[in-house]
């Protein structure tokens, strides 16, 4: 957990002086970090943190910061692909519904290979292919080479 302490620092010295969805975000930054670290309950803590600090609407203070329910679920799905959890599919899911057609594609490349590693790790390989060939689509629209990488490797392993 040390290892990504210096974000759990910045949001505990922040916390009072950054607008709202700044805190949700560097709570979501939080949780990846730790699920990247495979420590599973501080992850969702800090998930679920991420989700009781992001305000109703948006503040309007962090144009340039897109964090809404939408974008905490693919964040939070991500998480839950990374630590092997099959319960993402539900996160990924209701981001997908969330995410207007060809409006985000590299983040949709993205959402789509977490789905595919998501109905892998449940068993579900027919449907892992449906999410990363999409992917693969996705990212050959955007240039995404870091999606194409991911995406070899989960049809490779």
């Amino acid at each position: 957990m040390q290892r990504c302490g210096w974000i759990r620092d910045t949001r505990e010295r922040t916390s009072r002086l950054v607008p709202a969805t700044l805190r949700a975000w560097l709570h979501a930054a939080e949780g990846e970090a730790l699920a990247v670290l495979g420590e599973r309950d501080a992850a969702l803590r800090a998930l679920d943190h991420a989700s009781d600090a992001l305000p109703d609407v948006a503040d309007g203070e962090l144009p340039y910061l897109m964090l809404d329910t939408g974008h905490l679920a693919r964040w939070r799905g991500h998480c839950l692909a990374r630590l092997g959890e099959p319960a993402a599919i539900d996160d990924l899911s209701h981001a997908l519904d969330a995410m207007s057609d060809g409006q985000y594609g590299r983040a949709a490349a993205s959402l789509r290979v977490d789905l595919a590693l998501a109905f892998r790790i449940r068993g579900d390989l027919g449907e892992s292919r449906i999410h990363a060939h999409r992917a693969a689509e996705l990212a050959g629209r955007t240039g995404s080479q870091r999606q194409r990488r991911r995406i070899t490797e989960l049809l490779t392993a």
